[in-house]
Order: C-alpha cells, then sequence, then structure tokens
C-alpha cells in the first residue's frame, strides 16, 4: 500500500456485508456491470473497502473440511491474498479488515466458543489487508455498558492486543491499535492499559456512533495524548459511522491533520439489500421503498430520482421491486454512491470554511454538528480539560439523552 505523507482528506469505507459476498459469489450481472465497486466492469470504482474477519471466512472465503462440515473453519488455510482473489479485489486498492471482535462477543453471549481464534484473526488479516485492526471485544453489544462490562472487555482486548503484537507477522499492513471510552475517566482507563503497544495508529470505537462530539473527542483525546506525533501513527479510523451528522467532522479532522490517514466505515448503504431502502441524492436519511412497500409508501413515483451511474443503468422502476437480493442490490449500490458523493463534497468545500458551513446549513445539518467542529479548534488551542467544561452539554452522550445505546450502524 502507497504510505503516502499527505492526505488532508476522510475517506469513507464502505462496509461489505454477507448480501454482496452472496451475490459477487454468484457472479450476478446486470447488463453488462458486474455488482462490485472495485472493478473496470462496475458501475463505478471506489478505491477501498472493509471486511470483517468474520464474513471473509463466513461469506464467499469460508474454508471447509471435506470430512466435517460442521466446522466452517476446519482445515484452515492463510494464502496470500485468499480473500481478495476470491471477490477479485485489485491490488492497487485499499482493502481494510476487522478483526470479528462483534462476533467473538456475540457466540460468547449464546454461551458458545467462537470458532474464530484470535490467532485466526490475526492470520487471515495479514494475509488480506492493508490496514487490520487489533482484536478489541465490545463491552456491551445492545445496551449501556456498567463499568464492569467495561473493564470486562478491556481485559480481554489487551489479551488479544499482547498476542497480536507477539505474533505478528506481516508489517507491510498496517495494524491499528484501538481506544474505547464514552468519558474522559473512561478513556484515561482503556488509553493507559494500550498505550505502548506498538501499532501503525488507532481506530477510535467511541459510542454511540451517531454522536458527532464523542467521536470529536476520542480523535482529540489521542492528539493531546501525543499519539499524532509519533512516527509510527500513519492512521485514524472510525469504526461504524457514517451518518451526514457525523461526517463533516470526521472531514473537517482529516482537513486539520493532513499527515494522518483518515478512515470511517459503515454498512448502512446496504440496507438496500435487506430492506429495500433507497436514499434520495443529497438527504442520506430521506427515502423511496421498494418491494412490498413500493405500493403503500410511494406508488406514484414513476421515475427514479437520480442519475448516478447505478440509476442510469435502471430504464424500468419496477427493476427494483424484484424479490430476489439481485434488485437490492442495485439499490445498495446506487446507495453506496450517494454516500461516497457527500464525502467528496464535503472533502472539497472544508478548505473554504465559510462555504463549508453554507452547506452544512443547507443541509439542515443538527448544531452538535457545528458544535463539534468548535470543539476541535477548541481543544487544539485550549487543551482537553477546558474543552470538556466549555462543551459540557454537547458531550452528553445521544443514548444518555434517550436512556438507551444507539446502534452501532444507525444514524
Amino acid at each position: 500500500m502507497e504510505d503516502k505523507k499527505v492526505w488532508g482528506y476522510a475517506e469513507f469505507v464502505p462496509a461489505i456485508g454477507e448480501q454482496l459476498n452472496s451475490v459477487w459469489n454468484r457472479k450476478l450481472c446486470f447488463k453488462d456491470k458486474d455488482m462490485k465497486f472495485f472493478t473496470e466492469a462496475s458501475h463505478f470504482e471506489h478505491n477501498i473497502a472493509l471486511q470483517s474477519c468474520w464474513y471473509g471466512f463466513e461469506g464467499v472465503g469460508k474454508v471447509v473440511d471435506g470430512e466435517n462440515n460442521k466446522n466452517p473453519l476446519a482445515n484452515k488455510t492463510f494464502t496470500k491474498d485468499g480473500y481478495r482473489n476470491l471477490i477479485g479485489y485489485p491490488k492497487n486498492k485499499t482493502l481494510v479488515t476487522d478483526s470479528g471482535g462483534f462476533q467473538v462477543a456475540s457466540w460468547k453471549r449464546k454461551g458458545m466458543p467462537c470458532p474464530i481464534k484470535p490467532i485466526d484473526s490475526l492470520r487471515w488479516q495479514e494475509a488480506n489487508a492493508d490496514i487490520g485492526m487489533n482484536l478489541d471485544i465490545p463491552s456491551t453489544l445492545d445496551k449501556v455498558p456498567t463499568y464492569e462490562d467495561f473493564m470486562k472487555a478491556l481485559d480481554e482486548s489487551v489479551e488479544n492486543f499482547r498476542l497480536f503484537e507477539r505474533e505478528r507477522k506481516n508489517y507491510d499492513m498496517w495494524m491499528y491499535n484501538v481506544l474505547h471510552g464514552e468519558n474522559l475517566k473512561l478513556m484515561d482507563i482503556w488509553y493507559n492499559k494500550v498505550k505502548d503497544f506498538k501499532f501503525d495508529g488507532f481506530a477510535v470505537g467511541m459510542k454511540p456512533p451517531s454522536d458527532p462530539m464523542i467521536q470529536a473527542m476520542g480523535f482529540m483525546y489521542l492528539w493531546e495524548k501525543g499519539e499524532f506525533e509519533k512516527d509510527s501513527c500513519k492512521g485514524i479510523h472510525f469504526f461504524g459511522t457514517s451518518g451526514k451528522h457525523v461526517v463533516p467532522v470526521i472531514a473537517y479532522i482529516a482537513h486539520k491533520f493532513p499527515h494522518l490517514r483518515i478512515t470511517y466505515d459503515s454498512s448502512s448503504y446496504n440496507i438496500g439489500s435487506i430492506y429495500r431502502t433507497y436514499y434520495t441524492p443529497l438527504d442520506i436519511g430521506t427515502s423511496l421503498s421498494f418491494g412490498d412497500k413500493f405500493q403503500t409508501e410511494n406508488p406514484h413515483i414513476k421515475e427514479l430520482p437520480c442519475k448516478c451511474p447505478v440509476c442510469q443503468t435502471i430504464d424500468d422502476i419496477n427493476i427494483l421491486n424484484g424479490k430476489d437480493i439481485f434488485a437490492g442490490t442495485l439499490i445498495s449500490l446506487h446507495n453506496l454512491y450517494q454516500y461516497i458523493y457527500y464525502n467528496d463534497i464535503l472533502n472539497s468545500l472544508v478548505r473554504q470554511p465559510k462555504k463549508f458551513l453554507e452547506f452544512l446549513n443547507g443541509m439542515n445539518i443538527k448544531n452538535k454538528t457545528l458544535q463539534s467542529i468548535k470543539f476541535v479548534d477548541f481543544v487544539m488551542e485550549h487543551g482537553m480539560e477546558k474543552a470538556v467544561k466549555e462543551f459540557e452539554k454537547d458531550l452528553i452522550p445521544q443514548h444518555v439523552e434517550k436512556t438507551k445505546q444507539v446502534g452501532v450502524f444507525d444514524f
């Protein structure tokens, strides 16, 4: 992977879901286009994507022992570029991989050992990734974590980080440390346990991912700790966020720190495959419904309100009402293009602050987003401690206000 010295822009990283893996495995095409987003035969090409270790094994790339099909990881192989070859992912594009920590926690909650071991995650990432993640264990899956939940997750994560540091073989792949915590006290506890590991950057796992202020706080916490001054720190990744109120802050951060590769991932665009939900251009969140809901939600829509590369190939709107995953994938690709387009607009305008703010106001961006941008500058000028006091009300996480945790891929 190219080791760029200057970036200055945020990169949206589409998380590849199992639905896409299934479509690619069936080699489905629409007219003369494949159903991917990274080949010359795609509707459009994007230069970066993310795949979870779990879906890399369980999806297109699962390895099955002929004598024991009950074990999806029996007779494991970690051939170079194995998953990349299976989906035809180009070597000149960046593949980010996730360690599968969410799935490990899910299996544990069922009282069952996860079939993917920490060393499996490391070796699979080393065989396929340009940027890999340490195996962090989430403190909770569906509720606000207790202090005990947090500490247990931290202890398990630290054990995995030790393993990854000790057993790592591929040093061409960037391997990221991980930061969690919803306030300064928890960030301090987590950071002090993981700060001495020798990795190539950080992934920020602040919850909820839909809260722009908590995302900004996690990033600026690492800045104040001096992490970005280290030669070893090449990039920062934001886990599981892409909401229209969060991305402007990430774009602003990327503009302020051009020596870091700033990335963020989400699978929200794949709501097209799951629910046949079609996002309207330039207003992610406003949508049309296809499939079973078409006649009840928007029956009078006769043509698509979009001229993206995907929609330009659809000459009959009823194609998207098909029952097969094929129709849903077309909607997901359209949604993905909207995310990329929005990200590109922000990266362009952020260099002209007045126009950037005018655009955000025109998009009805929440005031909390605007405050988060001010928070970044305030921390750089006055430090984190004063900033936390100055922006105290804005730093109340949304899930505290609503008394419940926001889902990983919610807006």
